[in-house]
């Protein structure tokens, strides 16, 4: 299966794959670069400008060196491609106007102030310029206004938006050199004046790429750890019943069923996401419980027996409790494959096919693994040098313990039974735990931004972060697509466009008219122009505007069908159109998406037009429509799957009620934590989750397991039983778990981090609950086990054999 590396295909694409597939959003930009595909594929970079002392920018110095940055980087910045020399100027074509915004208004801005004239009003959010109005609020911020002229004064922060349109693969390798160039500028640009930042998609894109290959060298020393851990924890005192080479092999279990999925998954063609690299760790992890668990039952089998009938008992013993937690697994995240968020469900696919293969080795591998040290161990063959056999031990020698192991015996005896006992009498610790748990699921935010895919040193945050604080709040542009326009000649369809224009201008957290681009403006006069006054609707002067100098950036607004249509005045002349128009203050995702869906529900009052609407960062905000209640439904699935399972393995209603409980209770302090780790509920975050909802059942799984097949008639008796034969196990898995996930936290990003601090609350919560919580719980509900099969008459197992020597370890202290 690993052969499958041959069809790795890496992609990562921001908009792509975190964003759901059933979200307006995506429609919408469908909608979009249909629109423009005529033109080819949009390309767009952002460059700010902020001035070294964050004061104004509209200083003569600072002016000088703004002009010089925007003339660098239009003309003079270039790259080669195909043996040829390209510039931003060479391949803008049509679209080299949206940067030569920031170039005219800051040149007629140092005019004024050098001849201290004022030819034009420099007004804010547009001007004027010889009857061409320019809006300025896409790339001036930060204004300081001149209260009674409305005149800029100053300004804190500019904007250069390099906006292209690319047509092929040939062009698009060439912008993104290109793009990559600007970026190495912005990085290296330094003087006393400007910092320049750069932002771009493909430039997000590679952000998150970085952050998640930065995970890939961790998986070496994650491997390392774990193994060291396992190896030490599993030692004897004894060197033949001690097991160094089988702890070993178990930790290439995981290992080997990530060879196999991962391959498995390439060679049907799944591609690789950023977002995968942390499932080694998990895998890792989880495939190393279950060798915990392996070893542990192993060793309190009788070492009379031979070897096939102490495998038998060890997966008699083992078995359900791997299984619980190997379906719980697979249930809860093959249930995220179902979710509409590609991230979401890529990352479950290659997790839940991971456990499916490390469960399949766990039985068939790594059982062969301990029957073959088993056959050692009845050889009395030495565990560390396999050919040198150790002399046979006289059973009926009893060996002396030392001091030291009879205090420690005796000590965690006593801590056993004090556990017991605390647990018998302890309750309203949970009580408070449940109030503060719910207060804070109820203050659970929602969103994901892009910073948060970022690595905490990425040189695109300080931009990412002017984008949400300042750029956010005061401007902002929606396109309108009028998709169906009809007969634009009927005497009430234009005025019909311009009610619409009107109810977008004057809508909530919109800037006005002053914002507006709208090709009918300037076009209905020039047709009263050729019309001698009238200025009805004329197809026929659509070419010929549309290839005037200066009406020619109005074509983009437009698709235009057949020149011969157009002459002969017929509508298929003017298949589709669009409009813009600026809005701000809108800051928060939810302001965002409040208006997204006012505008939305605009659109809607006019079907026939067929409208859709397009804003550039909409796939954020409607992701507080998908992600609430998709996590909903997603954990009420995955609870129930949960439920069943535990019915299937400990069909009894007192463990199956409490095992659900100290599910739900385990859950309700994730969430509720997120508030307090400062994490917001997203497709990163919901990942986790369902990781949590797993992995939650791990704990309660095993100790409901062994307190449910324990055969004990007092539960004082059932309770010490259980956790005897599961603590140590539990304590190694839980650890090894978040040793393996805490290499993670060397990587300082959001996405990296949300699953180490889930990881480690889930392990944290499941081993209390596991551990005390519900023996808390088993101790005050009556239990009544259905009778014996008679298979499982012959009686439960000691809990370690009378044979086996002490060990100063804690696995035989704790299981004496």
């Amino acid at each position: 299966m690993s052969a499958g590396v041959i069809r790795f295909k890496e992609v990562n694409n921001v908009r792509d794959h975190f964003s759901a597939s059933t979200s307006p959003s995506r429609y919408e930009y469908r909608v979009a670069r249909e629109f423009f595909q005529d033109l080819g594929s949009p390309f767009h970079v952002v460059v700010a400008l902020e001035a070294q002392d964050n004061g104004n920018l509209l200083r003569p110095d600072y002016i000088e060196k703004a002009l010089e940055v925007e003339d660098f980087l239009q003309y003079k910045l270039k790259i080669e491609h195909e043996g040829r020399s390209w510039a931003y100027s060479d391949f803008c074509g049509t679209q080299c106007e949206t940067s030569d915004a920031v170039n005219i208004f800051l040149t007629m801005f140092k005019n004024q102030m050098s001849k201290a004239e004022k030819h034009v009003k420099l007004t804010y959010p547009s001007m004027d310029i010889f009857g061409h109005r320019v809006y300025l609020a896409n790339n001036i911020f930060l204004v300081d206004l001149n209260n009674k002229s409305s005149e800029i004064n100053g300004a804190g922060l500019i904007a250069i938006n390099f906006h292209a349109t690319y047509a092929n693969d040939t062009q698009w390798e060439m912008m993104k050199k290109w793009e990559k160039a600007v970026y190495d500028y912005s990085e290296s640009s330094k003087n006393n004046l400007i910092r320049v930042y750069c932002t771009s998609e493909g430039l997000v894109s590679e952000e998150v790429r970085r952050t998640g290959l930065l995970a890939m060298p961790l998986m070496s020393i994650c491997f390392v750890i774990i193994m060291s851990f396992t190896i030490l924890t599993t030692l004897k005192k004894d060197p033949v019943k001690s097991k160094p080479m089988e702890a070993v092999l178990g930790v290439i279990c995981p290992i080997m069923s990530l060879c196999a999925s991962f391959g498995n998954l390439f060679w049907l063609g799944f591609e690789f996401l950023p977002i995968i690299t942390v499932v080694p760790f998990l895998i890792i992890s989880i495939g190393v419980d279950d060798v915990f668990i392996f070893i542990h039952a192993w060793h309190r089998t009788k070492p009379s027996l031979d070897v096939k009938e102490r495998m038998a008992e060890t997966l008699a013993d083992a078995g359900p409790s791997i299984s619980i937690t190997s379906l719980t697994n697979l249930l809860s995240f093959g249930i995220g494959i179902f979710t509409p968020t590609p991230a979401i469900y890529t990352f479950c696919m290659f997790f839940s096919v991971a456990v499916i293969y490390d469960y399949l080795y766990q039985i068939y591998f790594f059982s062969a693994v301990l029957v073959l040290g088993g056959k050692r161990e009845a050889a009395n063959k030495n565990a560390y040098l396999c050919c040198v056999t150790m002399p046979k031990k006289d059973q009926n020698v009893k060996v002396k313990e030392t001091e030291f192991e009879k205090f420690v015996n005796r000590s965690l005896q006593r801590v056993l039974d004090v556990w017991v006992d605390i647990i018998m009498s302890v309750y309203i610790i949970m009580i408070a735990y449940w109030a503060v748990m719910a207060h804070g699921v109820m203050h659970i935010k929602v969103g994901l931004s892009s910073e948060k895919l970022f690595l905490d040193d990425s040189p695109l945050l300080p931009l990412v972060r002017l984008q949400t604080n300042v750029i956010f709040k005061e401007g902002g542009q929606v396109a309108v697509f009028v998709n169906n326009p009809g007969d634009l000649r009927r005497p009430e369809a234009v005025p019909e466009i311009m009610k619409i224009l009107h109810r977008f201008e004057t809508s909530d957290k919109m800037v006005g008219p002053a914002s507006t681009h709208m090709w009918l403006l300037p076009y209905l006069p020039y047709v009263g122009e050729q019309e001698h006054g009238s200025i009805d609707f004329k197809y026929r002067y659509l070419p010929e505007f549309f290839e005037l100098l200066e009406y020619r950036r109005w074509s983009h607004f437009v698709n235009l069908g057949r020149h011969d249509d157009c002459l002969a005045e017929r509508p298929s002349c003017l298949k589709k159109f669009v409009f813009t128009t600026g809005f701000h203050n809108a800051v928060s995702w939810t302001e965002r998406l409040n208006v997204l869906e006012l505008w939305r529900n605009i659109a809607l009052d006019y079907t026939h037009l067929n409208l859709t609407i397009y804003e550039d960062f909409s796939m954020y905000s409607d992701q507080l429509l998908i992600i609430v209640p998709v996590t909903q439904s997603t954990v009420l699935c995955a609870l129930l799957c949960m439920i069943l399972v535990l019915i299937l393995f400990t069909p009894s209603p007192i463990t199956v009620i409490t095992s659900t409980c100290a599910i739900l209770s385990i859950n309700l302090g994730v969430f509720g934590s997120l508030v307090f780790c400062n994490i917001d509920l997203d497709p990163i975050s919901m990942t986790t989750l369902l990781m949590a909802i797993g992995f939650s059942v791990d704990f309660v799984a095993h100790i409901t397991w062994h307190y449910y097949k324990g055969e004990f008639s007092s539960k004082r008796a059932r309770i010490r039983h259980a956790l005897a034969s599961i603590a140590w196990p539990m304590f190694q898995a839980g650890t090894s778990t978040m040793i393996s996930i805490l290499v993670l936290a060397l990587i300082h990003a959001y996405m990296v981090q949300v699953f180490v601090k889930v990881v480690i609350l889930v392990i944290g919560l499941g081993m209390i609950h596991g551990l005390f919580v519900l023996p808390i719980v088993f101790a005050a509900l009556p239990f009544n086990k259905p009778p014996m099969s008679a298979l499982e008459k012959s009686g439960p197992l000691p809990l370690t054999p009378k044979s086996t020597r002490s060990s100063i370890a804690a696995p035989h202290t704790i299981s004496r």
